[in-house]
């Protein structure tokens, strides 16, 4: 888990919230911004969960094709 968190897409998502929660707190009362700011934080939490996700599942896979070969050579 903390080998995510230091991670270049992990570190690119958290700076790209922080500074649309930022953004999203100074934008007195443009609500366009304000608007821009909330997407811009759920299209980039979006992304990286579909990115983690796929290499995640990628390296899943290598992992349950390696346990079966192992025991198929076993058997």
């Amino acid at each position: 888990m903390l080998e995510k968190m230091k991670s270049r897409k992990f570190i690119a998502t958290m700076m790209t919230n922080i500074i649309a929660v930022a953004t999203l707190f100074t934008a007195n009362e443009n609500v366009t911004i304000q608007i821009i700011a909330l997407v811009t934080i759920g299209i980039a939490n979006i992304v990286y969960g579909i990115v983690q996700g796929t290499i995640d599942a990628k390296a899943i896979a290598t992992q349950v094709s390696k346990t079966a070969d192992e025991i198929e050579s076993k058997l």
